[in-house]
């Protein structure tokens, strides 16, 4: 009897604007966008082709690894919505986690899309840390690493209480005895250089490493460095899988990760045509 075959599609790094604000970007996204032009119908269509790549790999599920918006504000998260519904994706098919850049414009940004919105889509998104998302054999833990701060700095934050919560899981049975993937936007790593970790890395890297070390069945797929990346923690079979930048493809040749897990085995399956 052929073992079963779970495929994910892995799209990050969407960057959405406001399609009714193109024309009065604050300064704040003037900042952030530097370098890239200001073309929310651009990336509307480069997440629609993204998403469409997604579903006709015949991926069982999907996932979208952060920075959503470009900001965060009402207003993007309304423009993401938008796309989604009018895509018609299937909600239990979508799992979305925010980055660093949807938290900009306020700490509670992303739990008020997911109340208003993206409502229809907070069954399978990330909300509060050791939330688990039924794949089968596959358990996906969607994990929330983003915090408020100045567009200055692009960190992300695992809190000791969220940490908790993610080993509590991770011991729980039911979950240990299955292939386990947590989905977040920051890699689980330190940077080696401490001023850049304060500004760019993931506070609790350390700590977070470490409890995935104990968990082998525990692999992590994350976005934020804006290219594909595939490692193992040193001395686990843990593996991290990266997925590149949606906003910086052409519309013509988005990139979607895909991956197969079998037999409790997680590898990369290329790049959905």
């Amino acid at each position: 009897m052929q073992p079963s075959i779970t495929r994910i599609a892995h799209i990050s790094d969407v960057h959405l604007l406001a399609e009714r604000a193109q024309k009065h970007q604050d300064l704040r996204v003037r900042f952030l966008s530097f370098g890239r032009v200001l073309d929310a119908a651009a990336r509307i269509r480069k997440l629609i082709a993204a998403l469409r790549k997604a579903v006709r790999s015949g991926a069982d599920h999907v996932l979208v690894s952060g920075d959503l918006t470009e900001s965060g504000t009402p207003e993007q998260f309304e423009t993401l919505a938008s796309v989604l519904d009018e895509l018609g994706i299937d909600p239990a098919r979508l799992t979305l986690v925010p980055g660093n850049h949807d938290a900009y414009t306020s700490k509670d940004g992303w739990s008020k899309a997911l109340e208003g919105p993206l409502r229809r889509y907070r069954a399978q998104a990330a909300t509060d840390a050791g939330k688990v998302v039924e794949l089968g054999d596959v358990a996906i833990l969607p994990l929330d690493v983003a915090c408020h701060q100045p567009v200055t700095r692009s960190s992300g934050m695992v809190t000791d209480d969220a940490l908790e919560r993610l080993e509590r899981r991770l011991q729980d049975r039911a979950i240990a005895t299955r292939t386990t993937l947590l989905v977040q936007h920051h890699p689980p790593y330190v940077h080696g250089s401490r001023a850049w970790q304060w500004v760019d890395g993931l506070s609790n890297a350390g700590r977070l490493t470490a409890l995935l070390a104990r968990f082998p069945e525990t692999h992590v797929m994350h976005g934020h460095l804006h290219k594909c990346v595939d490692k193992t923690i040193t001395g686990t079979r843990t593996r991290v899988f990266g997925a590149p930048a949606l906003v910086e493809d052409d519309e013509e040749s988005t990139r979607v990760r895909l991956y197969e897990v079998r037999s409790g085995h997680v590898a990369s399956a290329g790049l959905a045509a």
